[in-house]
């Protein structure tokens, strides 16, 4: 059986970005890009629920609308997801059936991110905020959850040399390992409006998550070697970005 980690504290990687220069002002900026330098900063994941929102990009000066204007924003990243599980079924004999032993396990991983942009401190469509706790359930980027489940029924049986019949138990246990790691580009399309004619801010945040689970109960997440993997385990993390956010004047929603 593989080792537990020993901190339910597990690391996720995400990108701090930066904002480039502009020569003319932001006041006459109708859009505007923003991509990262590829420097990646740590953020802790508890192994407990999400994280707490990481900012990945922010600028204070972005563009100004007209009025009655919107602002979209297409926000895309590259994510990556890896998860990892054992089952272990715990072979015990049946006293009931001679010569049966018997056992099962399961267990699951669970990596995910979701982002989502603000303006002006307020959440850009369609993510939703709870109206009670103040959360923001923004929109997902990958959501991973594995699950595994072993049983394992086992019958020794047979006759010895005067051909009279014998049994045996067969104890011990049996390990199922399951482990991925994926890697993607997704984009998504933000959008907020109708908007007065001020100058206004954009702020883009993002939280990862990652739990672990055996036989119904929240564990330290697994970690082990497999097949030349030296750290198989379950993580999550955002890797390259960019950010085009534009005015818009013809804009709806269904």
């Amino acid at each position: 059986m593989k080792k537990l980690a020993s901190a339910v504290v597990t690391t996720a990687f995400a990108v701090a970005f930066a904002v480039p220069a502009f020569a003319q002002s932001p006041a006459s900026n109708k859009a505007f890009f923003a991509t990262n330098p590829n420097v990646l900063q740590v953020a802790p994941v508890s192994g407990q629920g999400w994280s707490s929102p990481m900012t990945v990009y922010d600028i204070p000066k972005a563009l100004k609308t007209s009025n009655g204007g919107a602002v979209s924003a297409i926000l895309s990243m590259e994510t990556a997801l890896w998860t990892y599980n054992l089952t272990q079924a715990i072979i015990t004999a049946d006293a009931t059936v001679k010569g049966k032993s018997s056992g099962s396990g399961s267990s699951s991983s669970r990596a995910a991110i979701k982002a989502w942009v603000e303006l002006d401190g307020v959440p850009m469509e369609p993510a939703i905020v709870d109206p009670i706790t103040g959360a923001v359930d923004g929109v997902v980027y990958d959501d991973r959850l594995q699950a595994t489940g072993l049983t394992v029924n086992l019958l020794c049986s047979g006759t010895d040399i005067n051909n009279n019949p014998i049994t045996c138990n067969v104890t011990g246990d049996v390990t199922l390992e399951l482990f991925q790691k994926t890697k993607s580009a997704h984009s998504f399309v933000f959008y907020l409006g109708p908007l007065s004619p001020t100058l206004h801010s954009i702020v883009v945040k993002a939280q990862l998550l990652i739990e672990c689970r055996s036989t119904g109960k929240v564990i330290d997440c697994p970690q082990t070697t497999l097949d030349g993997y030296a750290n198989a385990s379950t993580m999550a993390a955002i890797g390259k970005a960019s950010l085009m956010i534009e005015e818009q004047q013809n804009f709806g929603s269904n």
